[in-house]
């Protein structure tokens, strides 16, 4: 008798980690928040706008700042 051949096991096309999935979650929400300034902000307050577009300015230089330093500081080899 033929013993039946074993097909290599293949993870499903789309699986994503917890820290993939951390990781969009953030940038989903770092721009969803300045949109929701510009667009609506809290009511009575005048500057939501102008909020938003330093968040949408600023943001991405803050971020890749704070990814640098994380970065130099795990590189680090004492």
């Amino acid at each position: 008798m033929n013993a039946p051949t074993e097909h290599p096991r293949r993870p499903p096309p789309f699986q994503f980690s917890l820290l993939s999935l951390f990781v969009l979650m953030f940038a989903v929400a770092a721009a969803a928040a300045p949109g929701f300034y510009m667009m609506r902000g809290p009511a009575g307050m005048r500057q939501a706008p102008l909020i938003g577009m330093l968040m949408l300015l600023a943001g991405p230089l803050l971020l890749m700042t704070i990814v640098s330093i994380f970065v130099s500081i795990m590189g680090r080899k004492d």
